[in-house]
């Protein structure tokens, strides 16, 4: 069971009235900040963003998990740059919900603001050519599913529900800027497939851990990890394609479209691609992330706990 935001509590552990309540105040604080992000300049709903988040980590149950899987990523850091880092991831967590805050805004300035860029060997999204997008939570992710819309490409995109209904309807409402289906990841993969069979294109987020996924290696480490996009790629031979997106000076952005992930050898078996193509992902994910480490948003455990143990 989820815990509430700023309390170390589980909401089973409390009574239905008073989760309610929690909820609520959660909801109301998240809508009033939204609000004030909204009508602030972007520079400054950025701004305040990173302060807003930096505030959150010190008050998050999860700053711990943040602080682990940074451990597992930079093995041989001292203490103080894990400190620094994890704050910094949590000043990304404030800007990316003022990104969210503010991606109507962005959308309708996206000519100064937005650059969609194919990269050398990729290929330009059409309606014709129903594709396998894939993310992760790094740097302004919340601006990849825009290529849908962007092109004019069905796009339905996957999304994990905040247990907070009232938390949750207010960052749909947001994410209507994408102009394209939410779908819920509770049963998202039924109507991934039949999106798919209809010849549409359809976006996941791949970098967290799934614990019905498949041991993939990140960072020098086996991690579950949802191999359903290279599987549904294969089996409706399409393009598995990563979208990843970048800050730039001046509160401008970039969406780079990379060239699709192919098996990295002939002669394997399905399972044998589908772990390889997972494993190319992965390696991409490293890569950015690595070099950026303040920019990935992951608030949940990524490793198994022996390997938590390892680097304890």
């Amino acid at each position: 069971m989820a815990r509430f935001y700023f309390s170390g509590r589980r909401s089973h552990e409390v009574t239905a009235w008073r989760r309610r309540l929690m909820w609520w105040t959660e909801a109301a604080v998240l809508k009033s900040l939204i609000g004030l992000l909204r009508v602030l300049p972007l520079k400054a709903a950025f701004s305040l963003g990173a302060v807003l988040g930096e505030v959150f980590g010190h008050l998050s149950p999860r700053v711990d998990k943040v602080r682990r899987n940074l451990r597992i990523v930079f093995p041989h850091a001292g203490s103080e740059k894990l400190d620094r880092i994890t704050r910094a991831s949590f000043a990304n967590v404030g800007i990316a919900m003022a990104e969210l805050a503010n991606l109507d805004r962005l959308w309708r300035h996206r000519d100064e603001r937005i650059e969609f860029k194919v990269m050398p060997g990729a290929n330009r999204p059409r309606r014709d050519r129903p594709s396998v997008f894939v993310t992760a939570h790094y740097g302004p992710w919340q601006l990849t599913p825009l290529i849908g819309r962007y092109y004019d490409v069905p796009l339905p995109v996957i999304y994990a529900p905040e247990q907070n209904p009232y938390v949750d309807r207010a960052l749909n409402r947001l994410r209507g800027a994408f102009a394209n289906r939410l779908v819920s990841r509770d049963g998202g993969m039924r109507m991934f497939m039949r999106s798919l069979s209809r010849g549409e294109s359809i976006g996941l987020t791949v970098d967290t851990r799934l614990d019905n996924g498949e041991a993939v290696s990140f960072f020098g480490h086996p991690a579950m990890t949802n191999t359903a996009p290279a599987r549904l790629a294969l089996r409706f031979d399409c393009d598995l394609v990563p979208v990843l997106a970048e800050r730039l000076p001046g509160g401008r952005f970039r969406v780079n479209i990379h060239p699709p992930i192919t098996a990295s050898q002939a002669g394997m078996s399905r399972d044998e691609t589908v772990l390889d193509m997972s494993r190319q992902i992965n390696e991409l994910f490293e890569s950015k992330i690595a070099r950026h480490p303040d920019q990935w948003l992951c608030l949940k455990r990524r490793w198994p706990k022996t390997v938590d143990q390892q680097h304890a």
